[in-house]
């Protein structure tokens, strides 16, 4: 007899045709809740106590799902580290703005505000391409 696990992948796979590890993780999450509860129902007083829930897990950042060139990816991580990068200075300033990993803003600071080149900023799409989140 094969693992219901198994099976649980892959009808999910087959029927829903896009990745569902998230959706697998909470089913077996809810699946191991429910056994603990079981057990300690039918074992009545003699079960032992539950055990001490430790540090909430992060979050999973999500991926982007198309590929970055590496140079692509030193810019990101530029702008994450504060880097504040125009237009002017980033050559595929288009191609991030069009994959939605920045947003354009205008240069207000000097004189002509807003006559420059305008600012990148990384929206979460961006501070994920990076593997971050973005500053509180």
């Amino acid at each position: 007899m094969s693992d219901p696990k198994d099976a649980l992948r892959a009808l999910l796979d087959t029927y829903l045709r896009c990745p569902v590890e998230a959706a697998r993780a909470e089913l077996d999450s809810a699946l191991r809740a429910y056994q603990t509860d079981w057990i300690r129902a039918c074992a009545g007083a003699d079960a032992p106590p539950p055990p001490a829930a430790g540090p909430p897990a992060r979050p999973a950042v999500p991926r982007p799902k198309f590929p970055i060139a590496a140079a692509d990816l030193d810019v990101l991580k530029r702008l994450a580290d504060g880097w504040a990068g125009t237009t002017a200075e980033v050559s595929r300033w288009a191609w991030f703005e069009n994959r939605e990993l920045v947003t354009l803003e205008p240069d207000t600071a000097g004189e002509g505000a807003g006559d420059g080149p305008e600012r990148l900023r990384l929206t979460p799409a961006g501070w994920a391409a990076v593997g971050r989140t973005p500053p509180a």
